[in-house]
């Protein structure tokens, strides 16, 4: 058997060296350019570790009430029509909210939705129709925007709202007789609460814009 060597030349490696630093040294505000959209940060591999405070806003949550609200929020988005009318409207919202509720457009131009607070929405100033699942009509996580998860416009997330980014699965299918919605097992909730609350970091028990890019890029806060 012929044994083949493969000589890579000097500049070559010299080029990829320099590739790969060019990566380390980019910037964070630039990383939904960076990371391909179906790689996007999975909440739900993760475990969290919060402090008492968290924890103790953490039990505190009416964990029927929130699953309630985010089944209602799963009917929404199933009944749910796509259209350049909406995606217009749509993104309008996201500038206004990136711009602190101004309807003005920022300079940079990049289109990136970024606010003062440095969050980013990687969808929100693209003119594509955003990819929806078949079965569930869910978008993609990196096609949520923040209008799209903010179903109730307060410029905010509740856990509910933060739920349908950090649980976009198929409905659960139900046991036989069961009248429980299939839409989300219990633990799946509390997974998405547990990091919920480790990344509301001011403690008001909601998800400012700040807070879900953090959840949104994977921040880890753990000394």
């Amino acid at each position: 058997m012929k044994r083949i060597s493969l000589l890579v030349a000097p500049s070559l490696l010299a080029l990829a060296a320099c590739g790969s630093e060019d990566v380390e040294n980019t910037p964070v505000d630039d990383i939904d350019e960076i990371v391909d959209a179906d790689t996007e940060y999975d909440p739900m591999t993760r475990d969290y570790t919060l402090t008492e405070d968290q924890q103790a806003r953490r039990d505190a949550l009416d964990s029927d009430a929130t699953s309630a609200e985010y089944a209602g929020y799963r009917d929404e988005v199933r009944a749910e029509q796509d259209t350049e009318e909406s995606m217009a409207a749509e993104r309008d919202a996201n500038r206004m909210a990136s711009n602190g509720g101004s309807n003005t457009t920022s300079g940079s131009g990049n289109g990136a939705g970024a606010d003062s607070s440095g969050s980013t929405d990687a969808s929100a100033g693209d003119d594509t129709m955003p990819t929806r699942d078949a079965n569930t009509n869910m978008r993609r996580r990196s096609e949520m925007t923040w209008s799209y998860l903010d179903r109730n416009d307060d410029g905010q997330l509740s856990v509910a709202e933060y739920a349908i980014w950090a649980i976009p699965l198929d409905p659960t299918e139900p046991e036989p007789n069961d009248a429980r919605p299939p839409y989300v097992e219990q633990e799946e909730i509390n997974k998405a609460a547990d990091s919920f609350f480790y990344y509301d970091r001011d403690g008001d028990t909601y998800l400012d814009q700040r807070e879900f890019t953090s959840a949104r890029r994977g921040e880890n806060f753990d000394s």
